[in-house]
């Protein structure tokens, strides 16, 4: 598989050093000792396949980029589709990362990642629309394949399965799994693309209702109280009746508390009110507001964030971030999107056009990130210290900024986490004319925009948001 790795990271002009730093994080994922079926040797199985249809294949890049990364995250506990979007985003890192930029930058770069990313996604279900091309038809039919071979490596197959699914009870594993291969053998084709039909479809079905029999027949044979433990565990209606079932029982304990322990209660009740009060506090007023002139620190040691769209990105930004990289060890300028929003100018693009701005400016210490989810999500995964937001002022921002706040001091605690603080940096008064929508007007009127972006980079700004024909 190392050869290939190579072959396509030299293909994708991928440095010596970022090729050998990730082939080492695809190579550790995919030898886990919580791994039997989802391996490198699965991962061989897929290229042979791709090999065979190689004619049939327009992008052998992107299918490739889709077969290493596919599985690169998997933790049957967390499941599915939780592992595939996982995965995907490793591959987001891995292109923003180690991919160059190509020309006009970001803009191919960001297309490929964005398939890439899409296609594993779809490994979760495995379901085509009829917009998706022959090459995402075909990949998830290699990563389907096994489903249609031999009944002896079939068989293999689904054994290395139980062994990943290990912390399943016997009972619950067979009972599940029964009524998924029972249901996809009896559906809908399997396949998606034409040839997989014509190969693998007769013998994926007869594999699948043949283990969903094995399987029914162990789960016949086990204790009655397993069974019992299974069928409870599987109910929908159950799951559903004790989740109604639950609510009333909290309803009725807290009533029953207030009547025999009113002093439990009440300091209950009060602890609530005192941690919403807290709360509304530290919403209204806790958030730290960096005024302008920026006053002069020591570097700390704490890595930080600075999200927006930069759409696109212009020297009020870049004022920011040089005060934030004079103030801190690391910054992330994290360019926020929304996966199921279509935009002119691609986050790659604008991810490009940062880049070469910071390097205009000389400031080593910041990055830029590409991030479509939760931003706090992403600031954990580095461990920033503080999500700073620009703010020109309170007046013209601030509601909206609120609102991100409470959202992101909201979700945190909700997922568990205790916050990370949001903090406030306001724009220089000199650049309060500069910003993201007059630099597009500008641009679309063909006007200068020399005053708003660095001199030596506006013409790549005019290039990416030149109106497309």
């Amino acid at each position: 598989l190392k050869p290939k790795w190579v072959a396509l990271c030299r293909g994708l002009e991928v440095s010596v050093e970022r090729q050998e730093k990730w082939w080492a994080v695809l190579e550790g994922r995919h030898c886990e000792p919580q791994r039997h079926y989802h391996t490198l040797e699965h991962l061989s199985e897929l290229f042979d396949h791709m090999d065979r249809h190689s004619t049939s294949i327009s992008d052998a890049t992107a299918v490739s980029l889709a077969i290493f990364f596919h599985d690169a995250v998997y933790e049957p506990k967390k499941g599915s589709p939780k592992n595939e979007q996982d995965s995907a985003i490793l591959f987001d890192f891995f292109g923003q990362e180690a991919v160059p930029p190509g020309d006009p930058p970001g803009l191919a770069k960001g297309e490929l990642i964005s398939k890439v990313r899409r296609w594993i996604v779809q490994t979760a279900s495995h379901k085509v629309s009829d917009g998706d091309d022959e090459d995402c038809k075909l990949f998830m039919d290699f990563d389907m394949a096994i489903l249609g071979t031999s009944w002896e490596r079939y068989e293999l197959y689904a054994q290395q399965v139980r062994k990943e699914y290990c912390h399943v009870p016997e009972a619950v594993f067979c009972k599940a799994r029964a009524a998924f291969l029972s249901a996809t053998a009896s559906g809908p084709a399997i396949y998606a693309s034409a040839a997989f039909r014509e190969s693998h479809e007769k013998v994926a079905r007869e594999n699948m209702a043949r283990e969903a029999a094995v399987l029914s027949d162990k789960f016949s044979k086990s204790g009655l109280l397993a069974r019992l433990c299974a069928e409870v565990a599987l109910s929908e209606t159950l799951k559903k009746r004790g989740k109604t079932a639950g609510k009333g029982a909290a309803a009725t304990a807290s009533l029953a508390l207030l009547a025999f322990q009113p002093h439990l209660a009440l300091g209950g009740f009060g602890a609530l009110a005192a941690g919403l009060a807290l709360f509304g506090l530290r919403l209204a007023v806790g958030a730290k507001y960096v005024r302008h002139p920026y006053r002069e620190q020591r570097a700390n040691a704490e890595t930080v964030i600075l999200a927006g769209s930069y759409n696109p990105p212009h020297l009020g930004h870049l004022e920011m971030l040089r005060y934030l990289s004079k103030t801190h060890k690391k910054v992330v300028a994290v360019i926020g999107v929304n996966p199921n929003k279509k935009y002119d100018v691609s986050a790659y693009q604008r991810q490009e056009l940062l880049r070469s701005m910071l390097r205009e400016s000389g400031l080593a210490n910041v990055e830029v990130a590409v991030w479509g989810s939760i931003i706090f999500m992403y600031a954990r995964s580095i461990g920033a210290s503080v999500m700073y937001r620009g703010i020109r002022t309170w007046k013209e921002d601030g509601r909206g900024e609120k609102y991100l706040e409470f959202q992101n001091l909201f979700y945190q605690l909700l997922f568990g986490f205790w916050p990370i603080p949001t903090a406030y940096l306001q724009g220089a008064p000199a650049l309060s004319n500069v910003s993201s929508t007059l630099l597009r007007k500008r641009l679309a009127e063909g006007s200068g925009i020399s005053d708003l972006v660095p001199e030596a980079c506006a013409g790549a700004v005019q290039q990416a948001y030149a109106p497309k024909a």
